[in-house]
């Protein structure tokens, strides 16, 4: 069953990717606004674990998982730069963007209609049906990026990886491990 925390944390997730490739396609911001973002994220991270604060607060409460509300605040927002710092630094930018759009429309879509069409669980594996989705989705998504091959094996690789039922911070690896395929085919 699909939360409405989990649709708001998964909508707001691919919005805040999308948002991100925009503004680096169009030199809106650079990496070094993206340093800036994520160690501004972790301070807030850290006083909302403490205190309240406006706005980042609010976000905080409407947003995050219970389990990490009072511990790790914005844990996937922070892992999420972080990956998208790496590819930026690592790789093309073309390459960098759109393994951050395999991330931010797969890894949010294949959590969306996981929940929402699979009534099956696996116990090594997330919902088949949730990760083929998101394959599809951003295919499109990083097509606008790369060419069809590097993009079907790119998202392939990545979100098959981001499929397996183990405890891996999927916000720092997917972005990665489709980079590295897509430079590999490019």
């Amino acid at each position: 069953m699909l939360s409405k925390l989990e649709l708001r944390r998964q909508l707001l997730h691919m919005t805040f990717g999308i948002l991100l490739v925009t503004l680096l396609y169009f030199k809106v911001i650079n990496i070094y606004y993206m340093i800036g973002i994520l160690v501004l994220g972790v301070a807030l991270s850290q006083m909302c674990a403490r205190f309240k604060i406006p706005i980042a607060s609010w976000v905080m409460d409407n947003f995050e998982r219970k389990e990490f509300r009072k511990t790790f605040p914005g844990k996937g927002p922070i892992f999420f730069m972080l990956g998208s710092i790496f590819v930026v630094y690592l790789f093309p930018l073309k390459i960098a963007l759109a393994a951050m759009m395999i991330l931010s429309i797969g890894d949010a879509l294949s959590h969306i209609f996981g929940k929402l069409l699979s009534g099956k669980t696996y116990k090594y594996l997330k919902s088949v049906e949730g990760t083929l989705i998101g394959m599809v989705f951003s295919f499109f998504g990083a097509l606008i990026f790369v060419d069809a091959s590097a993009a079907l094996i790119g998202t392939s690789l990545a979100l098959g990886f981001e499929s397996i039922n183990i405890e891996i911070e999927d916000n720092l690896f997917v972005p990665i491990i489709a980079a590295i395929v897509m430079a590999a085919i490019v």
